[in-house]
């Protein structure tokens, strides 16, 4: 009889051979049930689309029915479990948008979206049942619109709140109410993985071990859904936010835009990242083209541009963002663009570490909004002073003046001579769409930024770049070059909107 056994070595060899079977076979069985527990996810959201309609037919037969519901309420008849958090939104055509939290995973279906996906949005923490009742707030601000006064006044629930921006490294403790207050307060930089679709991290999460560099993905900043209501009376201008959906008001959708200006990698792709110089001489077309490599999610940085000035307006109400922010990287001696990333020890914070005109500026998580170089705003074509604008990312082409290219409904100033801007246009079909229709001010009465302007087909500039000193600023318009433009002063600015 053979009583040999295993020898020691022999049973570890069996344990290595395990646990390499282990290794390779579990994420396989994870992955499979990762993608189970995905799909469950995404056929709820069905069901409550399908309830959704069902809503819709018989509220139509009623006369009486909600724009927005809460998922986590009774106004739908859903079978299966409801969402932890999300909402529902009917436009006035009758489509639909949802967002829904299951557990772990962010389902989104927007308007145009044909299916429903899976998202990783700081939307989806906006959707809690704390916030889904809070209280309705609105911060305004107004202007005279023949005052010379560069400031608003606050109005509503802004009224003798105080916002501003560190200048420099010795007061850190600087006062900004609205750093507490939505949607200021969502607004925050992350990471993503454009292979994967995924958020990879969050500044607010890890500030002291946040990577600007481009090693966890592209470094975007966030900008969540809010409403907004712009007009006029025969004395002022109003511009007011909200945290709800209110009668007459405007909702503007969640969307991401790049920290940094495009830079170009060694893999020939475009980034935003810090520690790089801003990619240059390109023209508009090209920078389009490189954005679309990214994803379908990608495009460059367009009519939401004027989305970023109604935020800074309403929370720092004067247009001299020059005197609020910082100069930026502007000062006349200045011979070439410098590298990204100056401002990353300022995290969420607006303003500059040295306001010389020899540094970068940043607006909550926008570094460069102005200053540094040129910014192409896509979606916008002007022909002889007339703007025309789209709204589709997929439709952006130069040079282009029907089809989704609307005009707005005024013209831009076409003095002879270029200038400070003196009046802003104003068109209620097209609100946020806002250019120079006057010049004659100076750098520090009206608008204290500079325009530029010529005849025939141009596009749209913006910011001012490293040696425009006193002219940069968030109303710096240059409508002045052709969409065949590019120069080594001329760069752009990733955008994400799904």
């Amino acid at each position: 009889m053979n009583n040999k056994g295993f020898t020691l070595i022999e049973l570890l060899a069996v344990i290595v051979i395990l646990a390499i079977i282990a290794l390779i076979t579990t994420p396989m069985i994870m992955g499979v049930i990762e993608d189970a527990r995905k799909g469950a996810a995404i056929q709820s959201v069905n069901g409550l689309l399908e309830a959704g309609e069902q809503y819709q037919v018989e509220s139509m037969m009623d006369g009486v029915r909600e724009t927005e519901i809460d998922l986590t309420g009774d106004t739908l008849d859903i079978k299966g479990s409801k969402p932890d958090s999300g909402e529902l939104i009917y436009d006035s055509l009758g489509n639909m948008s949802i967002i829904a939290k299951y557990g772990k995973y962010c389902i989104e279906k927007k308007f145009l979206d044909e299916e429903p996906t899976i998202v990783t949005r700081k939307e989806c923490e906006m959707k809690t049942s704390e916030k889904a009742n809070q209280t309705t707030k609105i911060y305004g601000v107004k202007r005279d619109i023949n005052t010379s006064a560069t400031e608003w006044e606050r109005t509503d629930d802004g009224i003798n709140l105080t916002a501003n921006a560190q200048i420099g490294t010795e007061n850190t403790e600087v006062t900004n109410d609205f750093d507490g207050l939505y949607p200021w307060s969502d607004i925050e930089t992350y990471t993503y993985d454009v292979e994967k679709k995924e958020v990879t991290s969050w500044y607010n999460d890890n500030p002291e071990g946040f990577q600007f560099d481009g090693s966890k993905g592209e470094v975007l900043t966030y900008i969540p859904t809010f409403y907004y209501k712009r007009y006029q009376d025969e004395e002022n201008e109003y511009i007011l936010i909200s945290n709800k959906n209110i009668e007459g008001y405007t909702r503007s959708d969640e969307f991401s835009i790049g920290r940094y200006t495009m830079s170009l990698g060694e893999d020939e792709k475009v980034h935003s990242k810090s520690g790089v110089q801003p990619l240059t001489s390109k023209k508009i077309n090209e920078f389009r083209e490189y954005a679309r490599k990214l994803g379908s999610e990608f495009s460059q940085l367009d009519y939401h541009y004027f989305i970023i000035q109604l935020l800074y307006l309403v929370e720092y109400a004067d247009y001299h963002s020059q005197k609020v922010l910082g100069l930026g990287y502007t000062d006349r001696n200045n011979t070439t663009s410098i590298t990204s990333g100056g401002c990353d020890t300022l995290g969420m914070k607006s303003g500059t570490l040295n306001n010389d005109g020899h540094n970068s500026m940043i607006y909550r998580g926008i570094e460069d909004i102005y200053g540094n170089i040129w910014q192409f705003v896509d979606g916008i074509n002007i022909k002889d002073n007339q703007v025309y604008v789209c709204y589709d990312p997929s439709k952006y082409q130069s040079d282009k003046f029907d089809g989704c290219y609307q005009p707005i409904g005024y013209k831009n100033a076409n003095n002879i001579a270029n200038g400070y801007i003196k009046k802003l246009g104003y068109d209620g079909n097209h609100l946020l769409i806002e250019f120079p229709t006057e010049i004659g001010g100076s750098n520090s009465t009206y608008i204290p930024d500079y325009y530029g302007q010529n005849s025939g087909s141009r596009m749209a500039l913006v910011g001012g770049y490293w040696s425009d000193y006193s002219l940069a600023g968030l109303w710096y318009w240059s409508c002045n070059n052709a969409s065949t433009g590019m120069s080594t002063g001329i760069g752009a600015r990733l955008l994400k909107t799904n």
